[in-house]
């Protein structure tokens, strides 16, 4: 190469580096032209076209080069290499193939292949691609972070764990290494291992936002929301652009039930993407939070028209049409839910709901079955082999899940697994032990994992609300209420409150606060004056925690008897079940007391909301899980005042 021809080589490769590439590119031009046969030149210049932002005529540039070498496949990865610059994959696949079929072709070419191969979502081809690299180049960076990729799009997460923890072996510096480790680790469902991987990103990059999200999704795995806010919320101020970052971090307020903090970052998302239907949705579910029911249908049906096939907005239209009673609207909700996504955990599990609450069992707990796979998880997994419900386990750990209520509630179910000769213990939280520790003398209750060898082949654990669909689907084959008792130093205890000559009823008007959980589920305690005001009657107080408050100011409030000071004071509900055994009825909304009520065998009013939790079914005052409750529901959605009356009325018959 002449003197003259270098230098100016020299110039344009000045001129590209400073990105003054158009002037660049016409010293590349000029001499294409002097040097047509030069193969190095012709390359340099598609090269520089493709730099340049010009790939349709780099394409012809490389054809001009391949028709001139036939048989190099240097120049027919040129061609390929400008169809992708077009953005024509199919086209840079087929030019990427014909090079590997010319004796000499480089490693690159299978290299390219597999890249377009991934392009086009053939992950398992371009799989192979990477393979066949690495076999000959081992510590390739590139195709070990391509391949690893390509093997988590197509479910092989532990060969694309592998990957990704070779490439940190093999460059420990490089955080995007870590970042794409934590994002196997948290597909794996290994939340401990992704927030380990992250925090080493953060060590190397302090302000890597991907990173934070990963850190935040995973803490947000293991319940610790306050420290998954502090993570999303850097990695929104980090890249204000990703949507994803906001909408995960608002749902993460909700959950918080932070509803300011959730209308002010969703405000700030919609004001980078008014059209996002995602955020209307979260929008709507904190509107419908806040008592704003008109707003957030608005907003739902706006997402809708954005998204017509969004199916966790058809679920919160129907949530939203459950509030206002139109059962059979919310299933024609729930239907268009399953037809956009049929494979949706949020869409399975508000369907499986619906299908319990029609009493079709089988398909209900099948349903049911997909509540641990959204936001929030009804609990964390323990650490040893969940059982299948196939095999005879040596130890079965039931795990305590939800609410209250639903430990109860499922409870009985123990008995099954005992009368089955499974070795079980219940595993719940510290404050219900007291309450369960009789539930069947064959099944011990324990608060903790310290008493239970871990080690041991045959432990197995599952949740208590997978027993249904583990052991008997059909709860009228359940084990019948009354399946828990009252300690008799409670009865004792608490007999004092009970006025002789008078129509002892209990009440409690108010479930848990959560915005999350208690829409259009309380009553407020001035809308029991119709009970006050029934002569003969004598209202106790079972209310303990939220909604005391109201017993100081309601005008019947000289009515109502109040338990002494250390009412539960050693475990939840352990001296309600004492005070409820002296009393003639019960009187709820639908709150854990409902279940417990139940599950004592205690004559019981239970007041629902027009659609109310799937296990009180769809009509009729009786439920086949407690043959003591009877149900009222809202025959106007809202409408607690007419509800109520019907109730006294019904009390003044049974006087």
């Amino acid at each position: 190469m002449s003197p003259e021809v270098s230098n100016a080589l020299a110039r344009a490769a000045d001129l590209h580096r400073m990105g003054h590439f158009e002037q660049a590119l016409a010293i590349y031009r000029r001499l294409a032209k002097a040097h047509s046969a030069s193969f190095d030149i012709q390359r340099l210049l598609i090269f520089e076209l493709l730099q340049a932002g010009r790939p349709k005529e780099a394409v012809a540039a490389a054809r001009r080069l391949r028709d001139a070498h036939p048989r190099n496949p240097h120049a027919v990865l040129l061609v390929g290499a400008s169809h992708q610059g077009m953005g024509n994959w199919e086209k840079a696949l087929v030019a990427f193939q014909a090079a590997l079929s010319l004796e000499g072709a480089p490693l690159e070419a299978r290299f390219l292949a597999g890249n377009a191969f991934c392009t086009l979502g053939r992950y398992a081809e371009g799989v192979a691609c990477y393979d066949a690299v690495l076999a000959a180049d081992p510590r390739s960076i590139e195709a070990l972070s391509n391949r690893a990729g390509a093997l988590a799009r197509i479910g092989r997460l532990q060969e694309s764990l592998r990957d990704s923890e070779v490439l940190v072996a093999l460059q420990p510096w490089q955080p995007l290494h870590l970042v794409n480790l934590a994002g196997t680790l948290l597909e794996l469902e290994r939340p401990r291992d992704v927030v380990a991987a992250a925090d080493a990103a953060l060590r190397l990059a302090p302000r890597l936002a991907d990173a934070e999200y990963l850190r935040g999704q995973a803490l947000l795995g293991l319940g610790n929301w306050a420290q998954a806010r502090v993570s999303l919320e850097k990695a929104v101020d980090l890249a204000p652009q990703n949507i994803s970052f906001h909408l995960r971090l608002i749902s993460v307020l909700h959950l918080l039930e932070d509803m300011p903090a959730a209308r002010s970052a969703c405000e700030r998302a919609l004001l980078l993407d008014p059209k996002s239907a995602m955020l209307l949705q979260l929008r709507a579910e904190i509107r419908r939070a806040q008592d704003d029911a008109s707003g957030a249908m608005g907003d739902i049906e706006a997402a809708l028209a954005l998204d017509p096939r969004l199916a966790s907005a058809h679920v919160s239209r129907a949530r939203l049409l459950a509030d206002e009673g139109r059962r059979d609207d919310m299933r024609k909700s729930l239907g268009r839910a399953l037809e956009a996504d049929p494979g949706q955990p949020y869409v399975l599990y508000a369907n499986g709901m619906e299908k319990l609450a029609q009493g079709h069992w089988l398909e209900g707990w099948a349903g049911y079955e997909h509540r641990e796979r959204i936001l929030p998880p009804p609990f964390n997994p323990l650490p040893f082999t969940r059982w299948d419900g196939r095999e005879t386990p040596e130890v079965l750990v039931v795990l305590g899940e939800q609410g209250i209520g639903d430990v109860v509630f499922f409870g009985r179910l123990l008995r099954i697994l005992a009368d089955r000769g499974i070795s079980t213990i219940l595993l719940t939280r510290p404050g219900l032990f007291p309450l369960l520790r009789d539930l069947d003398d064959r099944v011990p209750v324990v608060s903790d994992l310290s008493g239970i060898d871990q080690s041991m082949p045959g432990l197995r654990w599952a949740p208590i609300g997978s027993l249904p669909h583990l052991v008997f689907p059909d709860p009228a084959q359940w084990p019948a209420a009354p399946y828990l008792t009252a300690p008799q130093d409670r009865v004792s205890r608490w007999r004092h409150l009970r006025q002789d000559g008078a129509f002892n009823i209990g009440i409690n008007w108010q479930g848990n606060p959560s915005r999350n959980v208690d829409v259009g589920r309380s009553i407020p305690l001035a809308l029991f004056a119709p009970l006050a005001a029934i002569p003969g009657v004598s209202l106790v107080s079972l209310q303990h925690g939220a909604g005391t408050e109201q017993l100081d100011q309601v005008p019947f409030a000289g009515a109502i008897v109040r338990p002494d000071a250390g009412f539960n004071a050693d475990g939840i509900f352990v001296d309600t079940v004492g005070l409820m055994q002296t009393l003639d009825l019960v009187v709820t909304t639908d709150t854990a007391l409902a279940n417990v009520a139940g599950a004592c065998g205690f004559l019981t009013f239970v007041a629902l909301r027009a659609v109310p939790d799937w296990r009180w079914g769809c009509e009729g005052e009786e439920t086949v899980f407690f043959p003591t409750l009877r149900l009222f529901r809202q025959q106007i959605a809202g409408d607690w005042s007419s509800l109520v009356q019907r109730m006294a009325d019904k009390i003044r018959e049974l006087m």
